[in-house]
């Protein structure tokens, strides 16, 4: 997952992608720590989804713009507009489910 760091690379990954995952995340968070990996293997199932990381601690203004004050979370865009928003400690199947859904409806018409 590439790491990002400005308002403008996400608005290009945005416009480059109908589905955009953004992580937000710490490197002194452990359950960030442990939540990455899964959620890369997670999104291995759904190649249509990029996705991109944050580090809140090198980019607190980026955080903030997107109204990040807890970690780790995640954000979907679907076509550049916020669909889908988890924060804190979260299920990772039900994420899945979500995100499936979404790739269901929006891929698979």
């Amino acid at each position: 997952m590439k790491q990002i760091n400005s308002i403008t690379e996400i608005d290009a990954f945005k416009k480059e992608n109908d589905m955009l995952l953004v992580y937000f995340g710490s490197n002194t968070c452990s359950v960030c720590r442990d939540l990455l990996p899964k959620i890369e293997q997670m999104l291995g199932n759904y190649p249509s989804i990029s996705a991109v990381k944050v580090d809140i601690q090198k980019s607190p203004a980026l955080s903030a713009s997107f109204s990040v004050f807890t970690v780790p979370a995640v954000i979907l865009f679907i076509q550049e507009k916020e669909t889908l928003r988890e924060a804190g400690i979260m299920s990772l199947r039900h994420l899945e489910e979500q995100i499936s859904r979404y790739v269901e409806l929006f891929f698979k018409r």
